[in-house]
C-alpha cells in the first residue's frame, strides 16, 4: 500500500505484537508492508489487521496493528478521490504532519483530499 512521496505503509519493525505504531517507509518489499484487503473491509499485515486505537474517532487518534477482531475499528473503505476511510469515525487513514521521512506515523484525521492522505491499495 503505497502513499504520499511513494512510501509504503509499513509495521514498525516488522513487529506483529497488538498496539505496533503503522508508519510510512521507503518501500523494500519486507512482510512490514505487504498489506492485503480482506473482503471484510479489513486491511491485514502479519496476520493482523489495520486498527484505529480504542476505536477512537477524534482527530489524531494512533493507527496500529492490532488480532483481528470484527470491530468498527478494523473497517476501511477505499474511496474514489484516492483517501481510505474508517467509516465508524467518518475519518481518513493520515499520514501525521507536513513532512513524511521514514517512520512518520499515520492517524485518523479529518477527511481533506491532501497528498498525506492519499493511498494506493494492493
Amino acid at each position: 500500500m503505497k502513499g504520499v512521496g511513494g512510501k509504503c505503509l509499513d509495521v514498525d519493525g516488522g513487529q506483529s505484537a497488538d498496539g505496533t505504531k503503522v508508519q510510512v517507509w521507503t518501500c523494500n518489499g519486507t512482510a512490514a508492508q505487504r498489506w492485503t484487503a480482506g473482503g471484510d473491509g479489513t486491511l491485514k499485515a502479519l496476520g493482523k489487521c489495520l486498527d484505529v486505537s480504542g476505536g477512537g474517532t477524534v482527530d489524531g487518534t494512533r493507527i496500529q496493528l492490532w488480532t483481528c477482531n470484527g470491530t468498527g475499528a478494523q473497517q476501511w473503505v477505499a474511496r474514489p478521490d484516492g483517501t481510505v476511510r474508517n467509516p465508524q469515525s467518518g475519518k481518513c487513514l493520515d499520514a501525521s504532519g507536513g513532512t513524511w521521512n521514514d517512520g512518520t506515523p499515520v492517524h485518523l484525521w479529518t477527511c481533506h483530499t491532501g497528498p498525506n492522505q492519499k493511498w494506493v491499495l494492493p
